[in-house]
């Protein structure tokens, strides 16, 4: 069957470009359109009003164009960290008809070589630190990248504010829905969770879409609506990578739409979002399962004040019912889980604040349809577990240059196959239980490795885990096998097999990790928080080929 929203449809899809739908959204629905020069955006130096950031984006839009040169459709790569000048750069670039290519900062040389061949960029923005590796990967690139058209947001030369420009420019409007559904805006990296990443190509109406579902969610919630009305405007914080799609749609622009003060970090530093929460008495944040648990067991947060925190947002990776109740309970706010991704821009499902099921990532989102399907392609009912399949306004436009993907992805009527494993329940409520590629399967068994992920962190020697499958030759199966960080207070000797037994004591037989268990300083993660399987499978199937030697 197909599963629908049970809240009312959003007006799908806007019938104009991006930054036009977010300014005139932002005057007419938030503080911003009360008083215009309230701070948007706040980092370690720079406050940014919503005037100026929109003053802004207006002389960027001008000054690629008329500087420049450069025409409707070409692509910009971004290639910077959170800055209170990202969102001006992005909307930008919309106005002048480019379609922004955003990309993490940190990324290697071949990384960002892949990133430039993919979008075929003809201008890239980066920073002084990485732009000696921005230009070698230009050099290895298929596509030249004229040297003028390389801009850092620092430095002394080529500097995005040397070519700010208040000269005329045709602003590349859209006035028809069709041209909103069909035009690209931007263009992200898929997480490279299974490999080389794909580029997600997202129109103006997909990510405007979006933004109206989740701006609709939180509208009925009763408790988030409520402490809304209570002030003119909210602190919010902006930790997450304004590069990948949950912290461009869901914490930038989203923001931006609704009038919120956000306080930007470059990158996310626990104390030091300990200091800010406090100082500007952060209302809510939007972040990562690695980042909560840091928050519900270093001690470095009981020494700062975070009562003006409602609630929390998680998405990217799952987040296990005991660490949702640990940093709940230490926090005293609400943790609310969301479900996405970057080829649905990126919200498909969210939770309420309150009178959400624990582990539950919430309702499906307004104008959104779900299947769950099963092995075989038939569609399921409540309480059945299957993969889950969305379709909308929000759904990409497709992956960049890669027709056949995307028609493994999205099937003849429209729905996006996740590839993720799930279910909803009698009332509406949904859960999300693993990928279905990462699915260990244990002599016929399904294993999850989120669900054993979220068991070993209850281990009180266990800071981190991961677990991923290994392959026994000798029985022809699967087996799990689990990473973990072991706290520094721990003696090394024998945790991993006091480990192993204190698993196999709290799940079914099938379930115990028959792969081992192995100490790791650190858990492989991509930007958004995301555990890189693929990393520590690659791991292990070097180690067999090397044992084979």
């Amino acid at each position: 069957m197909i599963f629908t929203s049970p809240f009312p449809g959003i007006t799908e899809p806007p019938a104009q470009d991006l930054p036009s739908f977010l300014f005139a959204h932002a005057k007419k629905h938030s503080a911003f359109g009360v008083n215009p020069g309230l701070p948007a955006l706040t980092d370690h130096v720079t406050v940014q009003s919503f005037m100026d950031m929109q003053r802004l984006a207006n002389r960027i839009a001008s000054g690629l164009v008329n500087n420049l040169g450069l025409q409707r459709g070409d692509m910009l790569a971004v290639l910077i960290p959170n800055t209170v000048y990202y969102p001006a750069i992005v909307l930008g670039a919309l106005m002048a008809g480019l379609v922004c290519a955003t990309a993490n900062p940190a990324y290697t040389v071949g990384e960002i070589t892949h990133v430039l061949n993919l979008s075929e960029a003809k201008a890239v923005i980066a920073t002084e630190q990485n732009l000696a590796t921005v230009l070698e990967a230009i050099q290895g690139s298929d596509f030249h990248v004229m040297r003028h058209r390389i801009l850092t947001i620092d430095g002394s030369d080529n500097t995005v504010h040397g070519v700010l420009s208040d000269m005329p420019f045709n602003c590349a409007y859209l006035t028809t829905a069709e041209q909103a559904r069909n035009t690209p805006a931007i263009l992200l990296l898929s997480s490279g969770t299974t490999g080389l990443p794909k580029g997600v190509l997202l129109s103006h109406a997909n990510i405007a879409s979006n933004i109206q579902q989740m701006i609709t969610l939180e509208a009925h919630d009763p408790h988030i609506a409520e402490a809304e009305r209570k002030v003119l405007q909210q602190a919010h914080m902006s930790c997450l990578p304004f590069f990948h799609s949950y912290g461009l749609v869901l914490v930038m622009l989203v923001s931006l739409a609704k009038g919120h003060h956000q306080i930007v970090m470059a990158k996310f530093d626990l104390e030091q979002f300990c200091i800010l929460a406090e100082r500007h008495k952060v209302v809510a944040a939007q972040l990562v399962p690695p980042i909560i648990i840091q928050l519900a067991k270093n001690p470095i947060v009981d020494k700062y004040d975070l009562s003006a925190l409602m609630y929390i947002g998680s998405a990217a990776a799952p987040l296990s019912r005991e660490t949702q109740a640990e940093a709940r309970s230490r926090l005293g706010c609400a943790i609310v889980q969301a479900y996405g991704l970057s080829e649905a821009s990126p919200a498909t499902h969210r939770a309420r604040i309150h009178g959400t099921p624990e582990g539950s990532v919430g309702y499906l989102a307004p104008s959104m349809e779900c299947m769950i399907i099963g092995d075989n392609g038939e569609r399921l009912g409540t309480n059945e577990l299957g993969e889950i399949c969305v379709r909308g306004p929000n759904v990409m436009l497709g992956y960049f240059k890669n027709a056949e993907a995307t028609a493994q992805t999205i099937d003849k009527e429209g729905f996006l196959h996740t590839g993720d494993i799930g279910r909803v329940d009698d009332s509406g409520f949904y859960y999300v239980v693993d990928r279905k590629k990462e699915l260990i399967k244990y002599k016929g068994f399904q294993v999850a490795p989120a669900e054993l992920e979220g068991l070993l962190m209850d281990h009180p020697a266990v800071l981190d885990a991961a677990v991923i499958q290994v392959f026994d030759r000798a029985q022809e199966t699967e087996l799990p096998k689990a990473f973990v960080v072991v706290r520094p207070s721990f003696d090394r000797a024998g945790i991993t097999e006091d480990i192993k037994a204190w698993v196999a004591e709290r799940v079914a037989n099938y379930k115990a990790l028959r792969g081992g268990v192995e100490i790791l300083e650190s858990i492989p993660k991509s930007a958004s928080g995301k555990i890189l399987r693929r990393v520590l499978r690659d791991r292990e199937a070097m180690r067999q080929q090397t044992a084979k030697l």
